[in-house]
């Protein structure tokens, strides 16, 4: 047994036919007519799962200019998908997740271009990998993961740090860039610490 990090296969199965019924009921709304103007929202959060394959390969040859054109049209899909589905009252269980999901690939691929300028953001993206994945075994074991004020505000904090590890670069802002490098760092560690616990109680909980 690995205590807490237990996934039993009937989670898992469980999870993924809650899943395959939220894919499949998107897809009819998009095979019928009248209904697929509902699936905007999430055909555009979709959209951010592509966003490595155009922001990575420019970053290797450190063209800042079409980083900056890229990451300025996927945030915009960010922007708008949640604004169309509150104000036509289009919002989905399966937009929810896929947002969350989607973030946070946008967010690492960021992480990761950034880190051909300044390496030392590998750090930070590690450290994103290990909340997600804290996160997704909680959501196996049906904790319900909610971001948490510290996780947001650390993200908050994060995209500034990836905007000055381009920076870098082209300005002498270093002093600056390990300030926050540190301040970032340490929020992902306690944002780390305080989903393990939570979702640690959770669990501890709901085997009473």
């Amino acid at each position: 047994s690995i205590g807490w990090c237990d996934m039993s296969k009937s989670n898992v199965k469980s999870l993924a036919n809650y899943y395959k019924g939220l894919f499949k009921d998107a897809l009819n709304d998009l095979k019928t007519k009248g209904r697929r103007t509902r699936q905007i929202p999430n055909i555009l959060t979709f959209m951010r799962i592509l966003a490595p394959f155009f922001i990575i390969p420019v970053a290797i040859i450190k063209n800042v200019t079409w980083i900056a054109i890229f990451v300025v049209f996927f945030s915009l899909t960010d922007a708008v998908d949640g604004f169309i589905a509150r104000r036509y009252n289009f919002v989905s269980e399966l937009g929810k997740d896929l947002d969350a999901v989607c973030d946070k690939v946008f967010a690492s691929t960021l992480l990761l271009a950034a880190s051909f300028f300044e390496p030392i953001l590998i750090i930070n993206l590690i450290l994103e990998a290990i909340i997600a994945l804290i996160n997704t075994i909680a959501k196996l074991q049906n904790c319900d993961p909610r971001s948490h004020l510290l996780g947001k505000a650390k993200t908050c904090i994060l995209y500034p740090l990836i905007g000055l590890g381009y920076l870098t670069s082209y300005m002498d802002i270093v002093g600056i860039f390990i300030f926050v490098f540190l301040m970032t760092t340490a929020m992902q560690v306690a944002t780390a610490f305080t989903y393990l616990y939570k979702y640690r109680r959770a669990v501890s909980n709901n085997k009473k």
